[in-house]
């Protein structure tokens, strides 16, 4: 059932050879919210120290920036003809950038947005981290991030994952128009424990909240046990057969880099299924 009325009506999607995943995850979630699809495949020029690119023939560092260009156009219109099988209205938008610009444009352009698409890295693919990094910590917008495994796009059983966090409360808030489109939803907390035995995130005042959004959603409380929360919602995500994970992303300013937090990071290493995250 297509959600007309969603507010996720201007979706970004960054694209590349072999990002078959993500491309078909923009595009159903595109079609599903009547959103507005734009794609775009940065061309992103090599970086060679001044020593080297000064002895290069100038005819040869204008064929290798066409070269670059080249396969980003490319990896465009493969896009393109797969959504000419959907009734996505999809625009593109070209980008040309020096190496090590990527990650600080895509967080700029991804405030124009209301959500971004990025495909999870892949282990033998180019390390996209610091993308999702500047777009989950940079932009102010939610990133959609997408398994590099082939799943089947749905929204049957959606997890939130909340500890009463401002990033968790801000994800929540986010993912409303998907909450809503999904047939159940479960608020799961990670019970921990210390000094005074097993703690536990109150979630019943966040259903109630859901509730008044016309969201009827259950409260699942875990163990952690010897295992770290990451993994223990990816290992609940996995048993359930959950379609989506809603969670606050964490991380802290280090000699001014962004560095994820650990959850974060196990969740993107590890993740199954899609992940919205907000910080």
């Amino acid at each position: 059932m297509a959600f007309k009325d969603s507010a996720l009506k201007d979706l970004l999607l960054l694209t590349r050879q072999g990002t078959e995943a993500g491309n078909r995850y923009a595009l159903w979630l595109a079609d599903m919210c009547g959103a507005r699809l734009t794609v775009t495949s940065p061309a992103i020029s090599p970086a060679l120290p001044p020593i080297i690119s000064g002895e290069l023939p100038g005819d040869l560092l204008s064929r290798m920036q066409e070269e670059i260009k080249k396969g980003a156009r490319g990896a465009l219109d493969a896009f393109l003809e797969s959504a000419q099988q959907t009734d996505v209205t999809v625009e593109t938008l070209e980008l040309e950038l020096p190496s090590g610009d990527l990650g600080r444009e895509v967080g700029r352009l991804a405030r124009y947005f209301d959500a971004t698409v990025l495909e999870q890295s892949k282990p033998e693919g180019p390390d996209t981290s610091n993308v999702i990094e500047a777009v989950l910590f940079g932009s102010g917008r939610p990133a959609l991030i997408v398994p590099y495994i082939h799943m089947l796009p749905q929204l049957r059983t959606v997890l939130v994952a909340w500890n009463e966090g401002r990033p968790a409360t801000r994800a929540i808030a986010d993912a409303l128009p998907l909450l809503q489109m999904a047939d159940r939803v479960e608020i799961v907390t990670v019970l921990d424990t210390g000094p005074m035995g097993l703690r536990q995130a109150p979630a019943d005042m966040m259903a109630r909240h859901l509730a008044q959004h016309g969201v009827n959603a259950a409260i699942k409380p875990l163990a952690k046990g010897t295992v770290d929360v990451g993994n223990t919602l990816v290992s609940y995500a996995v048993d359930v057969s959950a379609d989506l994970i809603v969670m606050g992303a964490y991380g802290h300013s280090r000699l001014r880099e962004i560095v994820l937090g650990g959850t974060t990071r196990t969740i993107l290493q590890s993740m199954t299924v899609p992940v919205l995250m907000a910080h």
